[in-house]
């Protein structure tokens, strides 16, 4: 799939997700942290058009670091690497707005800022398998040289 086919892709979720918030009321729950929301299925059940919200919202979020590393090559432990610090980011800045009740963002995008942290678990790990199967694989300049000569 083209580039610039999943970056309309992309904003068009966050236009989605954004104008499904505008149809219901804000999310005025009392987390503890944004597990609880995700594992509560009488939460789900309750809230379903403002779930459907969030998670739209979270593959946004998850698209783009994917989007914005297509357009760099190899460097696989870099990504995973990337991808690892700002995992932890988003469930830290999750955590702290729910449990602050700060409201720099609405509860709506702390959620999907979590949810797609835990997703970006996933292509974390496989940047990181790559990267070691990718140096397994390689030859080495020594094996280069000694064939040439």
């Amino acid at each position: 799939m083209k580039k610039e086919v999943v970056l309309v892709i992309i904003v068009g979720l966050f236009i989605l997700s954004y104008v499904l918030d505008a149809l219901v009321n804000p999310l005025d729950l009392p987390l503890a942290t944004p597990f609880h929301y995700l594992l509560d299925p009488q939460i789900f059940t309750k809230y379903a058009f403002t779930t459907a919200s969030i998670f739209i919202r979270a593959l946004g979020f998850f698209l783009t670091p994917l989007l914005l590393f297509s357009f760099w090559d190899d460097s696989h432990y870099a990504k995973g690497g990337i991808l690892l610090v700002l995992v932890g980011l988003m469930q830290l800045y999750a955590l702290q707005d729910l449990a602050t009740g700060a409201q720099v963002v609405p509860t709506e995008w702390s959620l999907s800022i979590s949810l797609a942290g835990l997703a970006l678990l996933a292509p974390m790990l496989l940047y990181f398998l790559r990267g070691v199967f990718s140096s397994l694989f390689s030859k080495s300049p020594a094996t280069q040289t000694t064939q040439t000569a």
